[in-house]
């Protein structure tokens, strides 16, 4: 939690609270002719959350006319043939896929039946909405069965029959700030406040990232317009992905990007502490928000890899809008891209390759301009980590 306050002369004051909510989605190995280059995006990993929308990628060896997508509690796994329990709360008998017929006679509330085109040996994307998560916290594993026309009919999760090309897939279902998942293929990821960095997988940090950024005012901690206030949250990764994983940062605030002052008649009304959206810095006495970038950091005695500002073409030569010397915060107008899409802006990346126990700290700044209104402001922000195995 991130909390702001600013003092005027009329002693109002203004807060701005947002909240670091943690996802990541771990791929798993099956055996058999197998889809590759599978993963699974959510736009929540919120335990309880509905609506959700899950966004489906493979590589098929042979082409298909249907597609099984079953989904396993923790008490199960990944493997095809093998029991799969259905996830307590999890739903997706009202889900749609945008391409495919859904098979509403075999589908049932954690398997996911359609006809549709699948194309050989290059990525399909399959986009399930109105996806309700687990209740609880935990592992969560989905099956990807291919099959020819009419052979998805008299699937069973034990008895799949005759299918051309399968995979699985592990993600983890939190509410928590800190996650982990292993199965076969794995990630760790871990967000904490304060300057101390993580030691060892994720450990020797306990600090909620509780940031509170201005002067002390008569004990009251408020922005002004004589500074740019920052605060600090550190984090960690370990995935051993193939393509290694991407970290995005989602903003909550739709049509604005930055902090919303409550009771508003809309966002962009209420937009009293504006994204750093351009290439100069926050200086003080503008009402801007944004993020910063660290110095990336390994702990223990066996970590590797990179993990640094995303990098737009994933080879070392793209152009970081994210950096150490700027506060800026990647919001674009429509919200079809930057931090309020439905994946948020990219921030960080691990050179598409896997990680071990690397971190980086996040600096967030912010200041309030002389005629910034008083009042509540806030934005809910959430660190997406997804691998691609």
């Amino acid at each position: 939690m991130v909390s702001f306050r600013f003092v005027d002369k009329q002693k109002g004051y203004l807060v701005a609270a947002f909240a670091l909510l943690v996802a990541f989605i771990a791929p798993s190995i099956v055996f058999a002719a197998q889809v590759t280059q599978r993963s699974v995006a959510l736009s929540s990993s919120s335990a309880g959350a509905d609506a959700v929308q899950y966004t489906i990628k493979f590589t098929p060896d042979s082409a298909a006319a249907e597609i099984v997508l079953d989904f396993c509690a923790s008490t199960s796994s990944p493997l095809i043939g093998a029991e799969c329990d259905e996830p307590a709360g999890f739903s997706v008998s009202s889900a749609a896929a945008s391409g495919f017929t859904k098979d509403g006679t075999n589908s049932d509330v954690n398997t996911f039946i359609a006809d549709g085109t699948i194309t050989a040996d290059v990525e399909n994307t399959i986009v399930l909405t109105g996806v309700n998560n687990p209740d609880a916290a935990g592992p969560l594993y989905a099956r990807i069965l291919t099959y020819a026309d009419g052979g998805s009919a008299a699937y069973d999760s034990e008895t799949p029959g005759t299918h051309i090309d399968d995979g699985g897939v592990a993600m983890s279902i939190t509410p928590t700030i800190g996650v982990s998942g292993a199965v076969l293929e794995s990630m760790t990821f871990c967000v904490a406040g304060g300057s101390t960095a993580f030691s060892e997988n994720c450990t020797g940090v306990a600090t909620a990232p509780t940031l509170k950024l201005g002067a002390d005012v008569g004990g009251v901690i408020a922005l002004d317009s004589n500074n740019v206030y920052t605060g600090t949250v550190q984090t960690q990764i370990s995935t051993n992905a193939v393509n290694g994983a991407i970290i995005s940062l989602k903003s909550s605030t739709l049509g604005c990007g930055g902090l919303v002052r409550a009771g508003a008649a809309s966002n962009a009304a209420g937009c009293g502490i504006a994204p750093a959206t351009d290439t100069s810095n926050i200086t003080q006495g503008q009402a801007k928000f944004g993020v910063r970038t660290g110095t990336a950091a390994g702990a223990g005695s066996n970590y590797n890899g990179a993990l640094q500002p995303y990098d737009a073409d994933g080879a070392g030569a793209g152009v970081a809008f994210y950096s150490s010397s700027v506060y800026r915060m990647g919001y674009v107008s429509g919200d079809a891209t930057g931090v309020t899409s439905t994946y948020g802006d990219p921030i960080l990346d691990t050179n598409s390759a896997p990680v071990n126990n690397m971190g980086m700290p996040l600096t967030f700044g912010a200041s309030a301009a002389n005629n910034t209104a008083a009042g509540l402001y806030s934005a809910d922000l959430s660190l997406i980590a997804t691998g691609k195995f």
